[in-house]
C-alpha cells in the first residue's frame, strides 16, 4: 500500500467524517484529494555560513552585533596578534636589507664593478700593447715570442674581464632571488596577520555571535553565524518513505510554529542527493511564494510538499477498513467481505483503487 498524508485543510470535502464519531456504516464517497509528503524543518538564511578562526588567539574586539548588516570587507572581529605581528616585522626588515644589498648602492655589487673597471682597462692595455707589438714585429722589430707573449696577456685579461661579468650577472640573479623569497616571507607574515582581523567576505546579516571579547579563541572554532538579508530558505528534513515522491518545483504548504495554523506557499528549489547523517533524513530545500513579513532566521517549521492529487477519488474511513485488505459489507440483510485494491492510505483515510462503489454500505468492524 502507498502510504502518504491526505491534506484535508485544502480540500473542504475532506472534513467529511473529520473530527467526530463516524457512524457505523457508511458509503464510500467520491472527493478529490491531495497526496503529500510530511516534512520538518526550519527557516535558514540565503547563504547563511559560520564565519570560524584561521589562527588561535584570545578575542581582542568584537565589532559586530547580532542583527548587524555588514559591508564586503568589514572587521568583524580582532585576535591577538602580538606574535605573528613581530614575525610581520622582522620579515619587512630582512626585505628591506635584501632590497638594497640588491640595488646598485650594494657594497657587493660595487666592489665587483671597480673589479670589472680595473679588468677592462688593463684588457684595453693589453689590446693596445698587443696592437704595436704586431706591427713591429711586421717590420721585424721585435721577435716572435714578445708578441705570443702579448697576446697570451690580452687573452687573459679578456677572460678576466668576461668572468667578472659573469659573476655580477650571478650575483645579481642570486640578490633578486633573495628579494623574491623575503618578499615571499613578508608576504606570508603579513597575511598571516591579517588572518587575526576577521572581516566579511560579502554583504551579509549577522545572525549570530558564538564568541565573546576576552575569550580564547582556537583556530577553526566558530565565531559567528552570518547569511544573506533576502527571503530566507525552508530546510527541509525528509524520510527515507517519502523522499523518491519530492520532486524540484513541487508545491509545499509551510506552517511556522511562530504561527500557527496559518500555511504560506512554497516549492521545493533543491533537493540533496545524499543522506544526512546528522539529520538522519534526507534534505531540501523550498523558496515562498511570495515575501513573507517578520520571519525569524531558525524558527521551526513542519512542512506538507504536495506530490499528486486526483480530482475524484473514492475513499473509506480508515476504522472500516480490515487489517488484511477487507471490508465489512452490508447487502441487504447480509454481511460480506469484499477484497479491495487501496491506494492512498492516511491516518483517517483510504483511497479505493477496485472493488467497492458509492453503493456499498460498509459496516464498521468492532472494536
Amino acid at each position: 500500500m502507498n502510504r502518504s498524508i491526505l491534506i484535508a485543510a485544502l480540500l473542504p470535502t475532506l472534513l467529511w467524517g473529520c473530527r467526530h464519531r463516524l457512524p457505523e456504516m457508511v458509503h464510500p464517497r467520491l472527493m478529490p484529494i491531495t497526496e503529500a509528503v510530511f516534512a520538518t524543518g526550519h527557516l535558514e538564511a540565503a547563504g547563511q555560513f559560520t564565519l570560524t578562526a584561521l589562527n588561535e588567539g584570545y578575542l581582542q574586539q568584537v565589532l559586530v552585533r547580532e542583527g548587524d548588516t555588514v559591508l564586503k570587507g568589514a572587521a568583524l572581529f580582532v585576535q591577538d596578534n602580538a606574535a605573528a605581528s613581530i614575525q610581520e616585522r622582522a620579515a619587512a626588515a630582512n626585505l628591506a636589507i635584501v632590497q638594497e644589498q640588491s640595488s646598485d648602492r650594494s657594497a657587493v655589487l660595487q666592489q665587483l664593478q671597480a673589479q670589472l673597471a680595473t679588468a677592462q682597462e688593463k684588457r684595453d692595455s693589453d689590446q693596445e700593447q698587443l696592437n704595436k707589438l704586431e706591427r713591429l714585429y711586421a717590420t721585424h722589430s721585435v721577435a716572435e715570442i714578445e708578441v705570443t707573449n702579448a697576446r697570451l696577456a690580452f687573452t687573459s685579461s679578456l677572460n678576466n674581464v668576461k668572468g667578472l661579468e659573469q659573476q655580477i650577472a650571478a650575483t645579481r640573479q642570486e640578490l633578486q632571488q633573495a628579494v623574491i623569497s623575503s618578499r615571499s616571507q613578508w608576504e606570508l607574515n603579513k597575511t598571516n596577520t591579517d588572518y587575526y582581523t576577521l572581516r566579511a567576505p560579502d554583504s551579509y546579516v549577522v545572525y549570530s555571535i558564538l564568541k565573546k571579547q576576552g575569550e580564547l579563541v582556537r583556530k577553526g572554532e566558530a565565531l559567528a553565524v552570518l547569511g544573506k538579508a533576502d527571503q530566507p530558505i525552508v530546510v527541509l528534513s525528509i524520510d527515507e518513505a517519502g523522499i523518491a515522491r519530492v520532486k524540484p518545483g513541487q508545491p509545499v504548504l509551510v506552517e511556522l510554529n511562530t504561527d500557527k495554523g496559518k500555511a504560506h506557499q512554497a516549492s521545493i528549489s533543491r533537493i540533496y542527493p545524499q543522506f544526512d547523517v546528522t539529520l538522519q533524513a534526507y534534505k531540501a530545500e523550498a523558496l515562498f511564494a511570495t515575501s513573507v513579513p517578520s520571519l525569524v532566521n531558525g524558527t521551526l517549521l513542519q512542512a506538507n510538499i504536495i506530490t499528486g492529487g486526483k480530482d475524484k477519488a473514492l475513499l473509506i474511513p480508515r476504522e472500516y477498513l480490515l487489517p488484511n485488505g477487507l471490508v465489512l459489507v452490508k447487502h441487504n440483510k447480509q454481511i460480506d467481505t469484499v477484497a479491495i485494491k487501496s491506494g492512498i492510505v492516511s491516518n483517517e483515510w483510504v483511497e479505493v483503487l477496485h472493488g467497492l462503489s458509492t453503493d456499498h454500505l460498509l459496516v464498521k468492524p468492532a472494536q
